[in-house]
């Protein structure tokens, strides 16, 4: 008789899938500052820190990066954000470590910040992000420890 639960394998194979699109999509952000929506789901969650500006909350859809991502350029009239590290958790999340840089639009107040979004997926569309202030918070909500 034969399951129709995924193979580790399969899982493992599914969950390196995700790592090298989502690496290829912060790559193309950084490279032309547009967001592809195509790997996230239609119910996804963008749950975002509260110490970024007045973006906290929980954002819904796959627009959720483009509402987000308004709120921030017209605060901030340079930012950028550099993917550093991609970690995978034992439950198949995705703690990606990125370096965010800006400078405030009109106070010209610079940011240097790390931020670290886990994300979760269901097969290869993305359900959830969190994003987290803390390395080692984001690690710990993933399961994982430094």
């Amino acid at each position: 008789m034969e399951s129709s639960t995924p193979s580790r394998d399969t899982g493992l194979a599914m969950s390196e899938e995700n790592i090298d699109r989502i690496r290829a999509d912060y790559e193309e952000f950084s490279r032309t500052g547009e967001v592809n929506v195509d790997f996230l789901a239609p119910d996804f969650e963008l749950h975002q820190a509260s110490s970024i500006l007045d973006t906290a909350g929980v954002f819904y859809g796959p627009d959720a990066f483009a509402d987000v991502l308004s709120e921030l350029r017209e605060a901030f009239e340079e930012l950028s954000f550099e993917a550093e590290e991609f970690i995978e958790a034992p439950n198949g999340d995705i703690v990606v470590l990125i370096h965010a840089r800006g400078r405030g639009r009109g106070s010209g107040i610079e940011i240097d910040n790390h931020i670290a979004p886990v994300w979760t997926y269901r097969d290869d569309k993305a359900i959830r992000m969190v994003a987290y202030e803390e390395r080692a918070e984001a690690l710990e909500a993933a399961g994982l420890r430094e």
